[in-house]
C-alpha cells in the first residue's frame, strides 16, 4: 500500500490489491491497516463488508456511500478548493440521493446534486461516475480514492462487475481510483467470473499461515513488553498446535496468559492452555459455522473430514455418502455460498476454516 500511495502522490497509476486466504489468517486486520495508511495519506476512503444477496443488510452502494461520507467531508476541508472538487461533491450528493431521497446519507455535503451524474439507477454507470469524479478531485490534490472491501467474495456479481468497470475506466483516464479487497481463496475466481479482465486490474496476494519462528515471536514479543517470559518449549508447543494460524495463536496465547501464574509461561501452563483454547475455539469459531449448516450439509462436511487438511475429491465424497456427484451439487453449492468450503481445483473442495476437519471429527464421536 505504501508503494501505491507514493506512486499516486507522484501522479502515476498503479493497481488495486486482492488479499485471499483461509479464515483466521489476519486478512481483515491487514485490510484495515491498509485503509488506515491510505486515510493517513489524505485519501478518500470507504471501508465496506460485503454480504450475500438476500440478507437483511444494506445494499452495497448504500454502505459505500455511508462509509465514504466522513472521508469526503474531511477532504472538503483538506483539499484545495476547485471546480473539480465541487463536481465530485455534487456527484456524490446525486449518488446518495438516488439511494436515500431523504438526504440523510449526504448530510453535511455542501453541494447541490449534479443531475445526470451518479443517479441513473444503474449500479455500473453510477459507481463509474462517482469513481471518476472523486478520483479527479483526489488527483488534483496528489492523493487517491480507495474502496476497501472485506468478505469480497460475498458481493453480488453485478456489484463486482461494476467495481471492476469503474477501476478499468479510471485507469484508462489515469485517475487514482482503487479497490482493495479481502476474501476467501475463491475470491480471485469470483472476480474473473464477474469481469474477464479482472486479473489485469489487481495485484493478487495469498495470505497464509505464519512460519514457526514468526509464530513464536507473535507470542513472545508482546509478553516481553510486560516483563513476562516464555519457555522455548512452551512457544514451540503452541506454534505446533496453532499450525501458524494467527487467530489460533491469539486464542491459545490468551489461554496461556490466563492460566500461568507468571512471570514465566511454562510448558505445563501451555498443556492446560491448549485444552482451554480448543474449547473456546470449538464453542465460538467452529460452532458458529457448524450451526449454519443444515443436516445434509453437515453430512457433506463430515465426509470431507476423513481427508484431514484436504482437499477432498467430490467423487470420493459422493462415494462415502452413497450418492451421485450430481445429486450433491446443490449441497456443495450451498456450502460454498455460506463460505464454509471452496473449490481449490475442479472436482475438489476444501474447508475455508483451518482445523475444521478436527472439529467435525470431534462432533461425530
Amino acid at each position: 500500500m505504501a508503494a501505491l500511495i507514493a506512486r499516486v502522490a507522484r501522479g502515476n497509476v498503479g493497481r488495486g490489491l486482492v488479499l485471499s486466504g483461509l479464515r483466521g489468517v489476519g486478512k481483515t486486520v491487514l485490510l484495515n491497516e491498509l485503509a488506515n495508511q491510505a486515510e493517513a495519506a489524505g485519501w478518500i476512503v470507504a471501508i465496506v463488508e460485503a454480504h450475500p444477496s438476500g440478507t437483511s443488510r444494506e445494499p452495497f452502494a448504500l454502505q459505500l456511500a455511508r462509509s465514504m461520507r466522513s472521508s469526503l467531508r474531511a477532504a472538503g476541508f483538506k483539499y484545495t478548493a476547485s471546480g473539480v472538487l465541487h463536481d465530485a461533491m455534487a456527484t456524490f450528493k446525486s449518488f446518495t440521493l438516488k439511494l436515500d431521497p431523504s438526504g440523510a446519507v449526504s448530510a453535511g455535503i455542501e453541494a447541490d446534486p449534479s443531475r445526470g451524474r451518479g443517479d441513473s439507477g444503474y449500479i455500473a454507470t453510477d459507481i463509474s461516475d462517482l469513481a471518476a469524479d472523486l478520483a479527479a478531485a483526489a488527483k488534483d490534490n496528489h492523493t487517491g480514492v480507495g474502496v476497501f472491501i472485506d468478505e469480497m467474495q460475498d458481493a453480488d456479481q453485478d456489484v463486482l462487475a461494476a467495481l471492476c468497470a469503474a477501476v478499468h475506466n479510471a485507469a484508462q483516464r489515469n485517475l487514482p481510483f482503487y479497490v482493495i479487497g479481502a476474501g476467501l481463496p475463491s475470491l480471485p475466481g469470483v472476480l474473473s467470473t464477474a469481469a474477464t479482465y479482472a486479473e489485469r486490474m489487481f495485484e493478487y496476494r495469498t495470505i497464509e499461515h505464519l512460519d514457526a519462528a514468526d509464530s513464536r515471536r507473535v507470542l513472545t514479543d508482546p509478553a516481553n513488553t510486560e516483563g513476562v517470559q516464555w519457555e522455548e518449549a512452551a512457544t514451540t508447543l503452541i506454534a505446533n498446535e496453532a499450525n501458524g494460524y494467527p487467530y489460533f495463536l491469539q486464542e491459545y496465547g490468551r489461554a496461556a496468559w490466563d492460566v500461568a501464574p507468571g512471570p514465566t509461561i511454562t510448558y505445563s501452563d501451555v498443556l492446560i492452555a491448549i485444552t482451554d483454547g480448543r474449547e473456546a475455539l470449538d464453542a465460538g469459531f467452529f460452532h458458529s459455522r457448524w450451526a449454519r449448516a443444515t443436516p445434509a450439509e453437515r453430512q457433506y462436511l463430515s465426509a470431507m473430514a476423513k481427508d484431514g487438511l484436504g482437499p477432498s475429491l467430490s467423487s470420493e465424497i459422493a462415494s462415502r455418502l452413497g450418492r451421485t456427484i450430481q445429486s450433491l451439487g446443490p449441497t456443495r453449492a450451498n456450502l460454498i455460498a455460506k463460505g464454509l468450503i471452496y473449490s481449490p481445483e475442479h472436482g475438489q473442495v476444501s474447508y475455508t476454516v483451518p482445523g475444521m476437519a478436527d472439529f467435525v471429527t470431534r462432533q461425530d464421536h
